[in-house]
């Protein structure tokens, strides 16, 4: 981020200090557990913020700060504790818990809560009418937990994420004249992200892994700790300076460059137990494990750390004439990756070669490790294993234009060509290339030599004020997405013909079209009411990268024609309704859009495609806030209340693939079939999961003070 608008100070003293409290409101405790008790304080925000002189104008402050947490609606229930397990005795008993230590206390646990703490401050000098500088720092500590339901009677036994970034940014602004003036921005952003269960990898507190193996596959787990550990550290430094010229009265000309460079650590593992506790006797051993960090050259451990960069110029004109504003420019954009790709992709694991020549000296050229015929190292074969990454770039026009068609009727159209570089943990993903020793696909590995994806967006679109309180702007647009990042090409055969691999490559694409149409209404005495549509079409050949080589995994073909993309949505209508009187307002907002795709497991009709072949169910949503205000001069307070999901409506984001629907499946009435055991929960606590749906109403009540 190099600009970024927030408040500045001024020349008086002004701020504000404000708390809201609430929680979740909705009696669907079968669904939902523990949601049918309403706790005001379940969410609590307390934020404030002062903005005033440090020394007279020139130089002032602005400050923000706000904590929040937040309970969530996802929760489990502490029947058992980590280190519980669950087994079957000589006799051929079954037993929930081997020890009173297993059993929880049954209590109610959040498990997709949050806790946020944010502060930013900004500092001001206006050195002269001409010269403007500021520095603004902003930081953000996140502490939450992901949602697991398998951990649903065992949720102590789940990680929690941490995210602490800090963004700085120094700008300052000179004008040159009454005609041109330049921009000068720096940033420094940093990123660290943990996952962990334990802060120490070798806590005392982890146990085997063979207590995260459910009774069956219906069941929860009764016990375990997640042994899975992920660290992500980024750092973006950025420079950009921008110069504005009106040359003429036709003309103004703006010119910039940017650089950009990126400081990126990743380490993920799964810590293993010390050789001498590698299997256990869980109907007798201590279930407690002294962990190991594995070495990198195995399977449970991956790290990397690179340097990329990125580098861009434009120069644009904005030319005025009395019924015409066209804007034309050029943008170049230049990427060094900074990774290494495979030279020999039939042998990628370079800690565990396969070739004869990769694993030792093999002189004669027999096959055979021969005395004499040296044992090559991990060092040895890194001199040539692999080769960097090459630099791509792009030049990229644009063109806009806009011109009045009736005295308060405006057209605008506009074409560009876009830069997007792909993802970087698609570019560094797998980094030593490590696969499995089985047979078949044995996986997907990273590529670093991935090209630039290329979007050309193209828009026309008409405004136009009917009267003095309607308006309504109509917008057609496509976008033509090239070089998505897929698994599209043909597997690649490991030395010896066993295995293969996937990787991913600039195989896939899209094409987007669509309408929007907005309308705008003022009524007399306070009334608004706005109204937003969206028909689009999103159509590709593959809406993950990895739906490719997943495909051919399942012993199926990729699609070799253009489906529906997964956020393919044909239909959404946002309204607005707003009354504002002097001291108090209300307002509602209500969403409502057709279903996005999804892939069905069998189809009627098998000429139609499968993938993305139905549609999920429709979504309908309203949201209110109502506000009043009582005024002390100088001191201002603010009562509101805001009711998301007001009517408690069960939106299905997620559904079974053999209905389509939430909260049925056939699945169920077959596993029944089965007699599965149910002695930790029953086959319809399986199949109901609440993460398929929308979260339920939430209630949140609070007051501000301004001042």
């Amino acid at each position: 981020i190099v600009n970024i608008a927030t408040r500045e100070g001024g020349k008086g003293f002004s701020g504000s200090v404000g708390f809201y409290g609430g929680d979740y409101l909705s009696r669907d405790k079968e669904l939902f557990i523990g949601i049918d008790k309403f706790s005001p304080m379940a969410i609590r925000n307390f934020e404030g913020n002062l903005n005033g002189p440090i020394a007279g104008e020139k130089l002032t402050f602005f400050v923000n700060g706000r904590y929040i947490y937040f309970d969530g609606w996802l929760n489990g229930v502490r029947r058992f504790n980590p280190q519980n397990i669950a087994f079957t005795d000589s006799t051929g008993a079954f037993h929930l818990s081997r020890d009173a230590a297993g059993r929880g206390d049954s209590s109610i646990v959040p498990m997709n809560w949050s806790e946020r703490k944010y502060g930013q401050a900004k500092v001001t000098w206006r050195i002269s009418p001409l010269l403007k500088a500021s520095y603004n720092v902003i930081y953000d500590n996140n502490t939450g937990k992901a949602y697991d339901r398998a951990y649903i009677y065992n949720p102590d036994g789940r990680g929690n994420n941490y995210t602490v970034s800090t963004t700085q940014i120094l700008q300052i602004t000179h004008t040159l004249s009454n005609i041109a003036f330049y921009t000068i921005g720096a940033s420094l952003f940093d990123k660290d992200y943990k996952y962990h269960l334990y802060e120490d990898p070798f806590d005392s507190r982890y146990v085997h892994s063979k207590l995260l193996i459910p009774v069956d596959q219906f069941s929860f787990l009764t016990g375990g700790t997640d042994l899975f550990r992920f660290h992500r550290s980024t750092q973006t430094a950025l420079v950009k300076v921008d110069l504005s010229s009106q040359i003429n009265t036709s003309n103004l000309v703006k010119l910039g460059v940017e650089f950009r460079r990126h400081k990126m650590f990743y380490e993920s593992m799964t810590l293993q137990p010390v050789d001498q506790q590698l299997d256990i006797n869980v109907a007798k051993d201590n279930p407690f494990i002294r962990t190991r960090i594995p070495e990198l050259s195995s399977n449970f451990h991956d790290r990397y750390e690179h340097h990329p960069l990125e580098f861009s110029g434009y120069i644009q004109d904005k030319m005025e004439f009395s019924d015409l504003i066209i804007n034309i420019g050029v943008r170049f954009d230049y990427f060094s990756p900074d990774g290494s790709v495979l030279v020999d992709e039939s042998d990628p694991s370079i800690y565990n070669p396969i070739k004869p020549g990769n694993r030792f000296d093999d002189l004669n050229g027999d096959g055979i490790q021969d005395p004499g015929e040296r044992t090559k190292t991990v060092d040895d074969r890194r001199a040539y294993w692999y080769k960097k990454a090459t630099s791509k770039f792009q030049v990229s026009p644009r063109f806009g234009a806009a011109f009045p068609i009736t005295e308060r009727g405006v057209v605008h159209f506009s074409y560009g060509h876009f830069f997007q570089i792909p993802r970087f943990e698609r570019l560094y993903e797998n980094p030593e290339f490590k696969i499995g020793l089985g047979t078949g696909n044995q996986g997907v590995v990273g590529n670093a030599d991935l090209d630039p994806e290329q979007t050309i967006n193209a828009e026309l679109g008409v405004q136009q004020q009917l009267t003095e309180d309607l308006s309504v702007d109509l917008t057609a647009y496509i976008r033509d997405i090239r070089n998505l990042t897929g698994t599209r090409s043909d597997e690649i055969e490991v030395f010896g013909g066993s295995a293969t691999y996937s990787k991913y490559v600039n195989s896939d694409f899209g094409f987007v079209r669509g309408i929007v149409v907005s309308l705008t209404k003022r009524f007399t005495g306070g009334l608004a009411a706005t109204l937003d549509y969206t028909y689009q079409v999103a159509r590709g050949s593959a809406s993950d990268p990895g739906e490719a080589r997943n495909a051919r995994a399942g012993g199926a073909l990729p699609e070799v024609q253009l489906v529906p993309l997964g956020w393919d949505q044909r239909h959404t209508l946002n309204t607005t309704v707003s009354y504002t009187a002097p001291s108090w307002g209300v307002s509602l907002i209500s969403q409502y859009g057709t279903g996005t795709p999804y892939t069905p497991r069998r189809s009627k009709d098998i000429t139609s495609l499968l993938t993305n072949s139905q549609i999920k169910p429709q979504f309908f949503n309203v949201d209110a806030r109502v506000h009043y205000t009582l005024s002390f001069d100088p001191l201002r307070f603010v009562v509101f209340m805001r009711i998301f999901n007001l009517l408690d409506t069960r939106n299905e984001y997620g559904v079974f693939d053999d209905t389509g629907r939430a909260g049925f499946t056939t699945d169920e009435e077959r596993t029944l079939r089965i007699n599965p055991l149910q002695v930790v929960n029953s086959v319809q606590e399986y199949y109901r999961i609440p993460g398929f749906y929308s979260e339920p109403r939430r209630v949140e009540f609070g007051v501000n003070l301004e001042f």
